[in-house]
C-alpha cells in the first residue's frame, strides 16, 4: 500500500500506510501500529523514544482493559482541532473492546507547540467503574546518547520538609503530577506529565531498564501513598463514560524549556489568578513570633516597616502587605479592626491566616461548628472512610470534607468577617487536608481532587468581586502542586526559616520547581525572608544566612515577605540594611524565576542560577555556599551559562559593589554560608541600570 496523506497542513501531517499511522508536527512524531494497538512516539532526531505505548485501566471488578490487544476492531479518525492551545488535529484510535466497551486514544497535535498532548476514554453501554486509568503505559523509554540521565521525582505537595530529587536512572522510582526524564550532559529531555487537575491524582511509575532506558514507564490517574496524605485507595470514578487525566508529552534540547512548557500548557487549560499589581512585599507574624503575636507587635511592625523599609525600596507598586498568621484568633474582633485599620493608614494592606479544610480540636469534635446556625456539629464535618470512621490526623489536624455544606456555611462567615475587618490578603494553610481520599457528603464527588476543586471553587465564589477586580490577594502554604487556579502564589517548599539549611532546602525546590511561576501560579512564594533570627532559634543567625534568605527569595519568582522580630534592635538593624539593596529589590520586582544551572544534584539544591533579561542584554548570575562552616570556591563555565566563550564581559557584584572582567572561566570565593548576586553585561557596552 502506498502511503496516504490523511491531513496536511503547515508543520502538521497525518499519513497512512497499511496498518500504520504517521503523524508528526515538525517537533514530536508518533507512529500508530492499529494492528498491535501501540504507538511508537519519539522526537525527529530520534535521541529520545517511548516505544510500545498502550492505554490501560483497571475496572472496579477486577477485570483489566488495554488497547494492546492484537488484531482488536480497531479504527481512526483525524478532525481539526481549535482550542485553548491553538490549531491542530486530534487523531482518535477506538478499539471496540468485549461487553459493549470501547476504548479511546486521542492524541492532540498543535501546530505551534512543541509537544503533543493525549488522552484516554472509556465508554459502556451501562457504565464502568474504574480508579486507575493510564492513558500513557510505554513498555520502553530510550536514550541513544551518553550522559548522565536522570529521572525527577515531583512531589505530590509540600508537606513534611518533603524534596524533589533529580535521582539517577538506575535509582528511579516514581513521582506525582509530572517528571522529566533528561540527560543533564547535554539537557535533552523528556517531559511527561498531566494538565488536567479535575478528577484524578496522577501518578509516574518506573523501573530502570539498562543505562539509557526505563520501562514500564506509565502515566496514570488513580494515584494514592504516603506521599498523597492518603489512607485509602484512590477513589472510583463512574459514567456511561470515564475520561483519564490529559497527559504532556515533549521533547526538548533543554529540558529546563520543556518544563516552563509544560507548566505554561497548565495555564492554558486553567489559567492562575490573575495580579498585576507588583510582586507581594511586606511582614508576616509567623517566623518573628509564632503564635505569640498579639495586636501590639503586629501594628509596630507595620510602623516599622512603613518608617525603615517601604519608603526605600521594599515595596512593590506602593503596595506592603502586613500579614497575620496563625494566632490571630487570640485577639478580639475590636483589635482585629483596628489593627487592619491602623495597617491601612501607614498604606499598607493587611493579611490574615485561615485552615479551611482542618479540625484541630482533637477528640472533640462534639461541638457546636460556628456560622452553621446550630445545625452541625464538627463531627458531621469530619472526612470518612467507608464504614463510617474518621480519617486519621494529618499533621495532628483531622480532614474536613470540602462539600459539607456545614464547612461551606462555615467558611462562608469568616470571609465575611474578613471582608467586613478589611483584609485583603489570606495565607491558607494545610491544604492538602482538603484533598484526601474518603467518603463525601456530596455523593457526586468520589476523589479527594474532585472535593478540593469543589472546596476551593467556594471560597473564590465568595470572594468573587474582590478577586475580579484584585483588591484580595489568596496564598496556599502546605497544598498540593494541583490543581493551581484557585490562588495567586503556593509556597515552593515547606516552612523556611532563617538558617542555611533551611534556605538549601527551599532551594532544592526552586532548582527542581522554578516553572511554576507565572505559569501555574502568578508568584512561587519562597516563604518568609529571615534575616535575624526565628522564633525557635536562641542564637541569630549568621548575617551571610540572613542575606542567602533574601537573595534566594528575590530569584524564586517571587514574594518578598519578612519575618522578624522588630522589638529587637539588632534584627531592626540588619532588616534595613539587607532589605534595602535596591538593585536587587528591583531584579525581586521583575517577578521571573530564575533557572538552575545543573539538574544533577539530586535531592540536594543547584548552588548556580540564571535569568537572562534579553531587553537589557544582561545574564543575572546568583551562587550560593550551602556551608556554614567552610569556604568555598567555585569555577563555572561561560558556556554551560550561556555566555559566548570568545567575548569579555564584565560581572558586577550587587551586595559589594564590585566589578570584574571574566571570559571563558569564571571563579567566584565565597564565605561561609555567603551568597552572591551578579550582573554580567559585555564589557564593550556602559552600566546597565
Amino acid at each position: 500500500m502506498e502511503n496516504e496523506e490523511v491531513f496536511c497542513k503547515n508543520n502538521i501531517r497525518v499519513v497512512q500506510k497499511e496498518n500504520q499511522i504517521l503523524c508528526t508536527n515538525g517537533k514530536a512524531r508518533l507512529i500508530y501500529n492499529l494492528v498491535e494497538g501501540t504507538v511508537d512516539i519519539c522526537n525527529e532526531e530520534g535521541v529520545m523514544k517511548l516505544t510500545g505505548v498502550s492505554a490501560d485501566m483497571k475496572l472496579a471488578d477486577g477485570a483489566t482493559v488495554t488497547s494492546k490487544i492484537s488484531g482488536g476492531k480497531r479504527s481512526f479518525t483525524v478532525v481539526k482541532q481549535i482550542d485553548g492551545f491553538g490549531e491542530g488535529i486530534r487523531l482518535t484510535v477506538q478499539t471496540d473492546l468485549e461487553d459493549g466497551l470501547a476504548l479511546f486514544q486521542n492524541f492532540y497535535v498543535y501546530e505551534v507547540w512543541d509537544y503533543i498532548l493525549l488522552d484516554a476514554v472509556i465508554t459502556a453501554q451501562g457504565t464502568v467503574k474504574t480508579n486507575y486509568i493510564a492513558p500513557l503505559s510505554v513498555d520502553k523509554l530510550t536514550f541513544a546518547e551518553d550522559g548522565d540521565l536522570r529521572f525527577l521525582f515531583v512531589p505530590f505537595d509540600n508537606d513534611d520538609f518533603i524534596r524533589y530529587n533529580a535521582m539517577p536512572i538506575s535509582e528511579v522510582t516514581e513521582s506525582y503530577e509530572v517528571t522529566s526524564i533528561f540527560n543533564n550532559d547535554t539537557r535533552h529531555g523528556v517531559i511527561l506529565g498531566s494538565v488536567t487537575h479535575d478528577t484524578w491524582k496522577t501518578g509516574i511509575k518506573a523501573e530502570q531498564g539498562g543505562n539509557k532506558e526505563l520501562t514500564g514507564l506509565t502515566v496514570f490517574g488513580g494515584i494514592t501513598s504516603k506521599q498523597t496524605r492518603d489512607t485509602l485507595p484512590h477513589g472510583y470514578v463512574t459514567g456511561t463514560t470515564v475520561s483519564s487525566p490529559k497527559i504532556f508529552v515533549g521533547f526538548y534540547e533543554d529540558y529546563r524549556c520543556g518544563m516552563e512548557a509544560y507548566g505554561a500548557a497548565n495555564g492554558i487549560i486553567t489559567p492562575p489568578l490573575p495580579w498585576d499589581k507588583g510582586i507581594p512585599m511586606g511582614w508576616n507574624s509567623w517566623s518573628a513570633v509564632a503564635k505569640d503575636i498579639n495586636y501590639d507587635i503586629y501594628v509596630n511592625s507595620s510602623d516599622f516597616v512603613k518608617e525603615q523599609l517601604q519608603h526605600n525600596s521594599f515595596s512593590a507598586n506602593g503596595v506592603v502587605f502586613i500579614n497575620f498568621d496563625a494566632g490571630w484568633n487570640k485577639l478580639t474582633e475590636e483589635q482585629l479592626i483596628a489593627a487592619a485599620n491602623h495597617v491601612k493608614k501607614n498604606g499598607q494592606k493587611p493579611g490574615i491566616y485561615t485552615t479551611p479544610f482542618t479540625f484541630w480540636g482533637g477528640k472533640n469534635t462534639s461541638g457546636i461548628v460556628d456560622g452553621t446556625e446550630d445545625k452541625y456539629i464538627w463531627e458531621e464535618l469530619l472526612l470518612k472512610d467507608e464504614q463510617g470512621n474518621t480519617l486519621p490526623p494529618l499533621d495532628s489536624g483531622y480532614s474536613i470534607d470540602p462539600t459539607h455544606p456545614g464547612n461551606t456555611m462555615r467558611l462562608k462567615k469568616q470571609f465575611d468577617k474578613f471582608r467586613e475587618w478589611g483584609y485583603q490578603y489570606v495565607k491558607m494553610d494545610f491544604m492538602t487536608h482538603g484533598a484526601v481520599e474518603g467518603v463525601h457528603f456530596n455523593k457526586e464527588i468520589t476523589t479527594g481532587i474532585g472535593a478540593y476543586n469543589y472546596g476551593m471553587q467556594q471560597i473564590i465564589d465568595m470572594m468573587k468581586e474582590e478577586i475580579d477586580h484584585q483588591e484580595f490577594f489568596i496564598s496556599l502554604s502546605i497544598a498540593p502542586l494541583f490543581p493551581s487556579q484557585y490562588a495567586h502564589s503556593r509556597r515552593i517548599s515547606c516552612d523556611i526559616f532563617g538558617t542555611i539549611n533551611f534556605a538549601e532546602y527551599m532551594l532544592n525546590s526552586l532548582t527542581y520547581g522554578w516553572w511554576m511561576n507565572e505559569t501555574v501560579y502568578r508568584f512561587n512564594d519562597p516563604d518568609h525572608i529571615v534575616v535575624y533570627n526565628s522564633y525557635n532559634h536562641l542564637d541569630p543567625i549568621l548575617y551571610n544566612e540572613g542575606l542567602t534568605r533574601y537573595i534566594s527569595s528575590a530569584i524564586a519568582g517571587t514574594m518578598m515577605i519578612d519575618s522578624d522580630d522588630f522589638r529587637i534592635e539588632e534584627a531592626r538593624k540588619r532588616t534595613r540594611e539587607v532589605l534595602t539593596n535596591e538593585e536587587i529589590n528591583r531584579i525581586a520586582k521583575a517577578g521571573v524565576s530564575f533557572r538552575p544551572v545543573e539538574g544533577n544534584t539530586g535531592d540536594r539544591a543547584c548552588d548556580c542560577f540564571l535569568r537572562y533579561d534579553e531587553i537589557k542584554n544582561i545574564t543575572y548570575l546568583a551562587v550560593f555556599n550551602y556551608s556554614s562552616e567552610e569556604k568555598k570556591v567555585m569555577v563555572l563555565d561561560a558556556v554551560r551559562i550561556g555566555l559566548d566563550p570568545e567575548e569579555e564581559y564584565l560581572m558586577y557584584d550587587l551586595c559589594s559593589m564590585q566589578t570584574e572582567q571574566i571570559q571563558s572561566k569564571i571563579r567566584i570565593s565565597l564565605m561561609e554560608a555567603e551568597p552572591k548576586l551578579f550582573k554580567i553585561y559585555q564589557a564593550d557596552e556602559s552600566f546597565p541600570k
